[in-house]
């Protein structure tokens, strides 16, 4: 009977990518277990298989309907295959969320400023997207904006602002480049007073435009209390039922606006009319309906060249990969690295990329 359960659950989340969680939002709950429920499956089977083969069937048909959520949330590949070109022959791209460097992590954020301006000079990106980023123009404050500019030679740049304070402090999302950038604005994704956009902005690189886009999905908006709720529901402290009440709450209203969110992304990639390479923050993992929204018929950078997991979130759970690098079959990627630092609560994820000199016809671009 345990089996069954297992199987049905699992069968379940490997749905969420079909159904919106604006039509049914528990269902996206699953997609937080799939990796256990997958764990367990594989359990049963060889289990089963060492005692009574025939029931083994039942997991092995339900990891075979499941094939396709299984291969967008694990990458199977050599070490050997991930390797970068030289500078002169790629695009070095790079998707950070920043978590405002540090603002309000410590009294002063200028030693985890530091280091992240380090790490980030290191990798020598040629596009860099990121978000939860902050900046300011007040005397003895950081203006991240311009240093970013001229520290790591990316003198081209589009920033959201969606938030300010007395239009000298701004948060949002940014994408840097080392090309000339020929069209950008922003999308809004949501409306609301707290509500983030879509930026985009069209690079040219040795002739060839590409359309960069950068986002950041509604996050949980969890709040100190609500992690330590987390922690103590997690170490059987606390039976936890009003601030679960309140978890599932947020999670749910979370799973929804971004499935709208992700509509609309979705059909912003749809309509490009050139290749693009998608960056951003999805606060949702690869077996959501948020992530097949927005990857279509793209490469998934992670997936071509990268092993396990992936995990880009250090808190809550050891299976949250949930910031992505997107790009049209135009590019080749020819390697995918993410950074184990936590000088933020997400790691950088950087991927290597070429141009395979097939230009896709127009209609085609990017389906």
């Amino acid at each position: 009977m345990l089996n069954i359960a297992v199987v049905l659950l699992f069968l379940a989340a490997c749905l969420a990518p079909y159904i919106s969680p604006a039509w049914f939002w528990p269902i996206s709950f699953l997609t937080l277990a799939f990796p256990f429920l997958l764990g367990l499956l594989v359990f049963f089977l060889v289990g089963w298989l060492l005692f009574n083969y025939r029931y083994a069937l039942l997991s092995l048909t339900a990891i075979l309907l499941g094939w396709k959520s299984i291969t967008a949330y694990f990458a199977f590949n050599l070490p050997a295959n991930n390797k970068p070109l030289a500078a002169d022959e790629s695009i070095m791209v790079m998707s950070y969320n920043v978590s405002q460097f540090g603002l309000y992590k410590e009294k002063d954020s200028k030693y985890n400023r530091q280091a992240m301006f380090a790490l980030i000079k290191k990798q020598e990106p040629d596009i860099a997207c990121f978000q939860d980023f902050y900046t300011s123009e007040r005397k003895n404050d950081f203006n991240n904006r311009e240093d970013i500019s001229h520290e790591m030679k990316l003198p081209y740049r589009f920033f959201s602002s969606d938030f300010n304070r007395n239009g000298m402090q701004h948060w949002g999302s940014i994408i840097y480049s080392k090309y000339p950038i020929i069209a950008s604005d922003k999308v809004k994704m949501s409306e609301g007073p707290l509500s983030e956009s879509l930026i985009y902005a069209d690079i040219v690189r040795n002739g060839d435009t590409i359309r960069i886009v950068n986002m950041h999905l509604e996050s949980y908006r969890f709040n100190q209390k609500d992690y330590s709720a987390i922690k103590k529901i997690k170490n059987q402290e606390d039976t936890g039922l009003v601030a679960t009440k309140s978890i599932v709450q947020k999670m749910r209203e979370a799973y929804i606006r971004r499935s709208q969110q992700a509509d609309i992304v979705g059909g912003f990639i749809r309509q490009s009319p050139y290749p693009v390479i998608v960056c951003g923050d999805f606060n949702d993992t690869p077996a959501s309906y948020t992530y097949f929204k927005i990857r279509g018929d793209l490469q998934d950078a992670f997936l071509q060249k990268g092993i396990g997991i992936g995990r880009t979130f250090s808190g809550l759970a050891p299976t949250l990969r949930i910031d992505y690098i997107f790009v049209s079959p135009y590019f080749k990627v020819n390697s995918f690295r993410k950074i184990n630092s936590d000088l933020s609560d997400h790691y950088p994820v950087i991927a290597n990329l070429s141009i395979t000199g097939k230009k896709p016809a127009a209609d085609d671009v990017n389906k």
